[in-house]
């Protein structure tokens, strides 16, 4: 053939591992910016994870993990250009699968098992500069250095960022912090590593011609009717209600999936599975059905589900107008605040997406406006209640550890009318295994900075809001919002030798402790948050909020709104005027569990709690993933009370197991796992705790966890 070279479209699979070694991807000029939100990471993440813990157990060796399922990302399209391939589509994924490298690396820095090859999959050199797998082609140097940044733990501030990219990316990598589950932070993570790296797959179809590439990503999207789920869901009702009502049904359908997206762009999907699964779903084997592919799961058991007549299909789709309706409203609720929805916003920024299907349960097509907001009030508040107690308590509130209680309970609650969903979920409230008691013990480590800043901001919220006139139906969505912009400040400077009285090992414990921060504005922070407390005290007073405030005299002194406040919750308030050491931390610290059980009061949402329940802590919770604490004493192989030590770097950190499977620190703070107690001893954001702690057992010996957790499964232990 004349006329120059055949054009070719290639096609090939790639791991991840194969897609990032040794290549790098351009951004062309035309690329849109990149532009994933906070709930696209999280789908994301839900999505790897569930797929990956459904296979792996405690036992499971890293080569084991050859043998999982494989999972598919879908296609990306590039062109080759001289050193590197141009993404025509793909930038969302490849730039975000980039980031995760980054923070995986970074979250198992240190570890004996750290998987070890990833710096090389995200940053080379390329003759001789230092580049990044995916970059783009023009402004490359903030990039680079925004993302050098990040790999060094470095601080970058967004605001000084003049890309909407490069903000978005830094956002983005701080989120994974957030979002990534605490399941995969511990003794699964190398595992869950080498599965991404290995068995999670892309297609590349790649061309020699910018422009053949555009025209196949192009008939990719274009070419064809493609029915996705929502169609095909769509078609199976319109066939079973009267020709009469087809065009009503289907003018109905279409408005409603277009408000859905226009609310965000997945949004007519995520309504669906939330909707089948919170109203129509039996069991938990429905849950997954549904999740996976709800258009067949309707066409399965619809007759089941009580919708079989053409009347019933009209009413399903009657249902489905009001309740979409009210899906919006949620998911605008969660982005920013409106009144009477303050907490679903709270919840909203924990991304505790499970509020989604658990309100919906609850809702009937004939709610009103004010029953609506009552409910999803009742109903926000109690995820708010267990998400502030799990966040004491070093407890995972993600959507994997939660989800099978949660649907569960959206079984229980479905249709019930006000008063005796306020019942139901008062009960709920005092069954709960989690306390506050935990506050006494907690402080900011490596893994939970969102949490402490949340929960810092839940309670200077509260108290600006009291001081302002007593309320037990605080409005604090506006002021969460404000908040939660502002720094964690250390009312201790990092500076040892400003607290000679304290040992140099408990300096750090001390300072990090709960009672020992405040929330405050950025240019506040860096302008005084490394001088001694007497220094700026007087700060406090002119520019803090009323948390930092408190700690002054005039607070006392010239304010009679807060005394007022303190006299109506009697609360342990007291001004440090010149020196704040670690008795007062610790005053603070009882102050500040005082708050937590005000601010997050099941009262103020309308929940009727009788006394505290028995406790149980496997109430709805998901299987093990293999043989916990608790099995392990359950079954003599651990006795109760047991001693546990640690080493690291000739350090020794000591812990204890409590009667219920527990690790309670020296420090107090207890963890629900041996890599949560070993992270929080360490100040880690993850670490294989069963190959950290060593346990004293009666016969003298001192075997790691893991030792003794294989002598269990040999014997025969199952979880």
């Amino acid at each position: 053939m004349s006329g120059g070279a055949i054009e070719r479209i290639d096609g090939q699979a790639w791991t991840i591992r194969q897609l990032f070694s040794g290549r790098r991807y351009g951004l062309d000029n035309y690329q849109r910016e990149f532009a994933w939100e906070k709930e696209h990471l999280k789908e994301l993440l839900t999505d790897l994870s569930e797929r990956f813990l459904d296979r792996w157990r405690s036992d499971h060796e890293p080569s084991e993990v050859v043998n999982y399922p494989p999972y598919f990302l879908g296609p990306i399209v590039t062109h080759v250009r001289q050193t590197n391939a141009l993404i025509v589509d793909g930038q969302q994924r490849l730039t975000v699968l980039m980031l995760l490298l980054m923070w995986l690396n970074e979250l198992q820095a240190d570890r004996d098992d750290a998987v070890a090859g990833i710096e090389p999959l995200i940053v080379f050199d390329l003759f001789g500069q230092r580049r990044f797998a995916v970059e783009p082609e023009d402004d490359y140097d903030e990039r680079r250095a925004c993302l050098t940044a990040l790999m060094t733990g470095a601080d970058v501030d967004p605001t000084q960022l003049t890309s909407r990219s490069n903000r978005t990316l830094v956002a983005r990598y701080h989120d994974l912090d957030d979002l990534f589950p605490d399941a995969l932070r511990g003794d699964a993570l190398p595992a869950f590593i080498y599965w991404l790296l290995d068995r999670v797959h892309l297609v590349e179809i790649s061309t020699a011609s910018g422009p053949l590439a555009l025209e196949t990503f192009e008939t990719m999207n274009d070419r064809g009717l493609r029915l996705n789920p929502i169609d095909l869901l769509k078609s199976f009702v319109l066939s079973k209600v009267g020709v009469a009502d087809q065009g009503n049904v289907n003018r109905t359908w279409r408005a409603r999936m277009t408000a859905l997206t226009e609310a965000d762009n997945n949004a007519h999907v995520g309504f669906m599975r939330t909707w089948l699964r919170a109203r129509y779903s039996r069991t938990a084997a429905d849950d997954t059905d549904i999740s996976k592919s709800f258009d067949k799961w309707v066409r399965r058991e619809h007759a089941n589900v009580g919708v079989r007549y053409p009347g019933e299909f009209i009413t399903f789709v009657a249902e489905m107008d009001r309740l979409s309706r009210r899906y919006v409203d949620l998911l605008s609720a969660a982005k920013e605040p409106q009144a009477g929805l303050d907490v679903v916003y709270a919840n909203g920024r924990n991304s505790v997406t499970l509020q989604l299907p658990l309100i919906l349960a609850t809702l009937t097509p004939d709610d009103d406006a004010a029953t609506f907001a009552r409910k999803a009030r009742m109903v926000g508040g109690y995820l708010d209640i267990v998400v502030a107690r799990r966040m004491v308590n070093w407890r995972d509130y993600g959507y994997d550890a939660m989800a099978s209680g949660v649907f569960s309970l959206a079984r229980e609650i479905r249709g019930l009318d006000v008063d005796t969903l306020a019942k139901r979920l008062g009960d709920e409230v005092a069954s709960l295994p989690e306390t506050f008691d935990a506050v006494g013990a907690y402080g900011l480590r490596a893994r939970n900075h969102t949490r402490v800043r949340y929960l810092l901001a839940r309670m200077t919220a509260w108290l600006e809001i009291q001081h302002d006139g007593i309320t037990t139906e605080p409005a604090f969505g506006p002021l969460l919002k404000k908040f939660m912009s502002y720094e964690i400040e250390h009312i201790w400077a990092n500076k040892p030798e400003l607290q000679p009285q304290v040992k140099p090992r408990q300096f750090d414990q001390f300072r990090n402790s709960f009672g020992g921060l405040l929330l405050l504005t950025k240019p506040f922070n860096a302008a005084y948050g490394a001088k001694p407390y007497a220094d700026k005290v007087d700060q406090y007073w002119g520019q803090g909020t009323m948390l930092a405030k408190s700690l002054h005299p005039e607070c006392y002194r010239l304010n009679p709104g807060f005394r007022k406040v303190i006299e109506h919750y009697d609360l342990p308030f007291r001004a440090y005027e010149s020196a704040f050491d670690e008795h007062a931390i610790a005053q603070r610290q009882a102050l500040y569990q005082r708050l937590c059980h005000l601010v997050w009061d099941p009262a103020q949402y309308g929940l009727a709690v009788a006394a505290p329940m028995v406790r149980h802590r496997t109430e709805r919770t998901r299987a093990h993933f293999g043989i916990s604490i608790s099995r392990l004493m359950e079954r003599g192989f651990i006795p109760p009370e047991a001693a546990l030590v640690g080493t690291f770097r000739d350090l020794d950190y000591h812990a204890r197991v409590t009667h219920d499977g527990q690790i309670r620190l020296d420090s107090g703070e207890l963890f629900d796992s041996p890599s949560s107690a070993a992270g929080g001893a360490l100040n880690r954001g993850s670490w294989n705790g069963w190959t950290f702690w060593r346990v004293a057992l009666p016969d003298g010996s001192n075997p790691t966890l893991n030792a003794v957790r294989r002598t269990a499964l040999k014997s025969g232990l199952t979880p």
